[in-house]
């Protein structure tokens, strides 16, 4: 059964900032607003650090644990914008995953903490909301930390009917680390690639927390389908668990991908 997603608060002049974003890409969508509209979003691989154990907690605000007793660490960012089809229509009821690693550069999962380094046990680390009637989503979570082998990103599926439709990456303009990054190098051509880089700016001058704005832009085929109809996605309906990446195929996918060691 689909858990409850509840949406978290953001206080009226963030809310006011995060709207005045909105706009920019769900009211009056004009020239190069409208174009990028219509870029495809690239795929990107999923990575080895899927979880595989889900937190009870999976709304769409990832700096906070029900129940926890402090906020995550790290940088607060925000994000949000509207999932289109290639027509620029909005898509509705459509389930966004987002899972990422944590302020110490760790994912939740059982092989995701770094060397030296352990989880934040106040981070969510994985999230999902439910788009509405006008397509629109958002997340409330925390800049990625950096580790070996990668730029700052954070990983998004996008699932429609219990089947996966999308698996991309976010990336933040301006890190050193992307020119160099072989994962963000290698998804598809450079207008899909300035797509998934987004600008994120202070929410206000006195602010050090981040927000930015991003649309996404699916096709009509299931990523299933595309692979081969292997069946719905890790953890999806109907589907098998989330998948551990521990098999030398699945390395050797890794080493295929990147243009240099280091995990997603």
């Amino acid at each position: 059964m689909t858990a409850t997603i509840h949406p978290f608060h953001i206080p009226l002049s963030r809310r006011r900032l995060l709207h005045s974003l909105l706009l920019t890409t769900g009211g009056i969508i004009t020239g190069s607003v409208h174009a990028e509209a219509l870029t495809l979003t690239p795929r990107a691989t999923e990575g080895p650090y899927y979880p595989d154990h889900l937190p009870l907690d999976q709304d769409n605000d990832l700096t906070m644990i029900t129940g926890g007793k402090a906020p995550a660490s790290g940088v607060v960012t925000e994000f949000g914008g509207r999932l289109l089809n290639a027509d620029g229509k909005p898509v509705q009821n459509a389930v966004i995953e987002l899972w990422q690693a944590d302020n110490n550069g760790c994912y939740i999962h059982s092989r995701g903490a770094q060397q030296g380094k352990e989880e934040d046990p106040q981070f969510q680390g994985f999230g999902k909301i439910e788009t509405n009637a006008k397509g629109e989503y958002r997340f409330r979570t925390i800049k990625p930390g950096l580790y070996t082998g990668r730029t700052i990103h954070w990983h998004v599926r996008v699932k429609q009917n219990g089947k996966s439709m999308l698996t991309t990456q976010l990336f933040i303009a301006g890190v050193p680390q992307n020119d160099r990054d072989g994962i963000l190098r290698g998804m598809g051509t450079e207008q899909q690639r300035l797509s998934v880089i987004r600008e994120f700016k202070p929410m206000s001058s006195d602010s050090k927390e981040l927000v930015g704005t991003w649309d996404i832009v699916i096709g009509s085929t299931p990523e299933d389908a595309e692979r081969g109809g292997r069946g719905p996605g890790p953890g999806g309906p109907g589907g098998p668990p989330p998948r551990r990446r521990d098999s030398a195929a699945n390395d050797q996918d890794i080493k295929d991908v990147l243009f240099g060691p280091g995990p997603f």
